[in-house]
């Protein structure tokens, strides 16, 4: 299922596809890595399907947020992205998720861990903290 692109990213700021300014305050929907993978590359399927039921509410309510993952395990970039593409997949059908930010942990690592995400999910915006503000960096 491919979704249509809601938001669109113009000068490291987020705009509904209409134009209009979108705030990111309280937009941050966190989701631990340590809830998404509960082994080595073991998914916690249950965890997954409660956060999609928890993402489709939000579309119910018209709210949109983006998925804050938190680094929470000693393992390496290629994993944690792995971890954060199955997750993507799974709630691929949820229009409330604008996104996904990318962790400070694997900032030099980005390019490849939206790669990864962007394959099947081309609607998806990034974002990154930036002076302790959240930013878009690309989409």
């Amino acid at each position: 299922m491919k979704l249509e692109r809601l938001f669109e990213v113009k000068e490291q700021k987020l705009y509904t596809m209409t134009g209009k300014i979108v705030s990111l305050e309280g937009k941050a929907f966190p989701v631990k890595w340590s809830d998404v993978e509960s082994g080595t590359e073991e998914y916690n399927e249950d965890f997954l399907a409660k956060l999609r039921e928890q993402l489709k509410a939000l579309e119910e309510k018209n709210s949109f947020v983006f998925i804050e993952p938190v680094f929470d395990k000693d393992a390496g970039f290629e994993q944690f992205t792995a971890s954060m593409k199955h997750c993507a997949r799974r709630i691929k059908d949820c229009v409330s998720v604008i996104g996904f930010a990318i962790p400070d942990e694997i900032y030099d690592e980005r390019s490849f861990y939206m790669e990864e995400l962007s394959a099947k999910h081309q609607q998806y915006c990034f974002f990154c903290k930036k002076n302790a503000e959240m930013n878009v960096v690309c989409y």
